[in-house]
């Protein structure tokens, strides 16, 4: 999965993609200012409803990642290349969105 986050006030969906980035992958970086592309995944609730948000991805070019980060605790962070990362994904737009990440 790649990090995602909730609509925050205030806060523009980029500057929510780089909130995110942050604090579940301890990204530092710059994103683009226009989404790469969307997907919907499933997503189950703490009330047991089942959901499908749809997920808006933005391209961050990554100056540095620090070793410390909010949720370092919580999260397995794994570096790898766009074929890579799309053989591992259950969602098949997502899969796509990260294959034509190559065409860039």
């Amino acid at each position: 999965m790649i990090p995602k986050g909730w609509p925050i006030n205030g806060l523009t969906p980029r500057e929510v993609a780089e909130r995110e980035a942050w604090e579940e992958a301890g990204v530092v970086g710059k994103v683009k200012r226009k989404p790469f592309g969307e997907f919907r995944y499933s997503k189950i609730l703490a009330d047991g409803r089942k959901i499908e948000p749809l997920v808006s991805v933005y391209l961050i070019k990554v100056r540095r990642r620090k070793k410390r980060f909010p949720e370092m605790a919580e999260r397995n962070v794994i570096w790898m290349k766009p074929v890579e990362a799309a053989r591992h994904v259950n969602e098949p737009d997502l899969r796509k969105l990260l294959l034509n990440v190559l065409a860039l």
